[in-house]
């Protein structure tokens, strides 16, 4: 028997899509979302020289996720040993075609056809619901008494439109998939899966307008093992936690506020979910840790997660992803060529000169921002001793490698990858949380600034010339 799913991507090729107030953008290619036989999510995006994915299906049937425009995920149960091309209508919406059970085509095809007049701004009620355009609904009649409104008028649908559109949806979709097993297309089991995903569609249209804190409570009866071979399972539980930390208190950190995740952690730690549930929820929380709170919180979180479910290969993972277990004591950097240099080195390296030091990353826009201002900086100061230092903080290395080429550091060879921004002592001291964050060191290798001046700010030639002839007979400032 054929285990294996084949899908051929055929002249899939989407157009640049308007999103609300914001312009135009452009995905050339799907990300495509299943869960393999070894219960590992896997992510992936075709592309024109490699346009073919093999799925091993181990069951009758393997849901596959489409994302459509980056906005919404539409999830395809298809089935075991069927050959599938993709194409698109003219609104670039996937179409599928079965290449060996085409009486399967019109299931796989299901949403395309219950949604038609059913859209806004070609995407379902249901997306438009759960993101900006009902936001922009419940504040038009403010948005339009402001000059840069009028860029909105377009993405203007009201929530009475959106929910009768919804309502309707849900009807058809409930009539056609009742239809589909009263003929025997689909199994009582698939029966049941197509019901969770309408249940799906309505939790993400109650994003913007739900504030209820309790509504979590609601959702874990759909908490279950036996949806976590399907990708929907995981935009579910991140719909479970945007609710449930409705009720956890925020906390300001460096890349702006968010819900302490410590404390959800414990919550949710304590609820009888089952074990692959249970490890989904707190593989989240610990990530959400490790991006915005401190090592120890890290390590400690990462041990109860390892205690809890006994998963080992998530947990070595994660220490190798934040260098958990490099030298505390020493920050380590890495430049875009790989080589590899502490500050303790760098600062040896450097002494007799200013160093000017730019905490920043990809992510981080003020940061970004000041980058114009640093570059006329770096040639008002060029051929004199004042070393500019750009040290990329809580990045990924692939995001802090693009950002290079695009803010035009790729020349400036002291530029580098903080490689255990997680577990350094020197920033715990440094108290560094939030970026940008500017420091200066003088020639004798000493911290004289550690809150230094932007590049835009008008004091900073100031601020650099004093340590710049500091001990200069005559102390010319020029």
């Amino acid at each position: 028997m054929n285990h294996n799913i084949v899908l051929c991507f055929d002249h899939y090729a989407p157009r640049p899509y308007r999103t609300p107030g914001a312009g135009f953008f452009h995905i050339p290619m799907p990300l495509v979302a299943y869960v393999d036989s070894t219960e590992k999510y896997v992510e992936c995006v075709p592309d024109i020289y490699s346009d073919t994915i093999i799925i091993r299906s181990p069951k009758a049937t393997q849901e596959l996720a489409l994302s459509y425009r980056n906005f919404e995920y539409i999830y395809y149960q298809l089935f075991q040993g069927d050959t599938i091309t993709i194409s698109m209508d003219s609104l670039d919406y996937p179409l599928l075609k079965s290449k060996h059970f085409p009486a399967h085509d019109r299931i796989y095809n299901m949403n395309y056809h219950l949604r038609k007049g059913r859209t806004h701004s070609g995407l379902e009620a249901k997306t438009c619901l759960g993101s900006d355009f009902a936001s922009i609904a419940l504040k038009i009649d403010y948005i339009l008494t402001q000059e840069w409104g009028r860029k909105f008028i377009k993405d203007y649908c009201p929530i009475d439109s959106m929910n009768a559109m919804f309502l309707s949806y849900k009807e058809a979709y409930t009539d056609t998939i009742d239809s589909y097993k009263n003929q025997q297309l689909i199994s009582e089991e698939l029966h049941d899966h197509y019901r969770f995903l309408l249940r799906l569609k309505d939790y993400e249209s109650q994003r913007i307008l739900n504030k209820d804190s309790a509504y979590y409570k609601l959702m874990e009866q759909d908490i279950s093992d036996k949806y976590a071979c399907h990708p929907s399972y995981y935009e579910f539980l991140d719909y479970y936690l945007w609710f449930f930390n409705y009720h956890i208190k925020k906390v300001r950190k460096s890349q702006g506020t968010c819900s302490d995740w410590r404390q959800t952690f414990d919550e949710l730690s304590i609820k009888p979910f089952q074990p692959k549930s249970m490890q989904l929820l707190l593989q989240r929380c610990v990530k959400e840790i490790g991006d915005n709170f401190s090592a120890k919180d890290l390590n400690n979180y990462l041990d109860d997660y390892a205690r809890i479910t006994g998963d080992s290969v998530f947990y070595n993972k994660t220490v190798r992803q934040y260098n958990l277990s490099a030298d505390a004591d020493q920050l380590l950097l890495k430049d875009v060529a790989g080589n590899r240099i502490t500050f303790r080195q760098l600062l040896e390296l450097y002494k007799g000169k200013v160093l000017y030091i730019d905490f920043w990353a990809s992510w981080c826009m003020p940061c970004r921002e000041e980058m114009k201002a640093s570059v006329g900086l770096r040639k008002q100061y060029e051929g004199k001793d004042v070393v500019f230092i750009y040290l990329a903080y809580k990045d990924t290395e692939g995001s802090w490698k693009k950002a290079v080429m695009q803010e035009n550091l790729s020349d400036v060879s002291t530029n580098y990858f903080i490689e255990n921004s997680k577990n350094s002592r020197f920033l715990e001291e440094l108290k560094l949380e939030l970026i940008p964050r500017y420091l200066i060191v003088n020639k004798a290798g000493e911290i004289a600034d550690p809150s230094a001046p932007r590049p835009s700010d008008q004091q900073i030639t100031t601020v650099l010339n004093e340590y710049l002839y500091e001990n200069t007979p005559g102390n010319h400032k020029r």
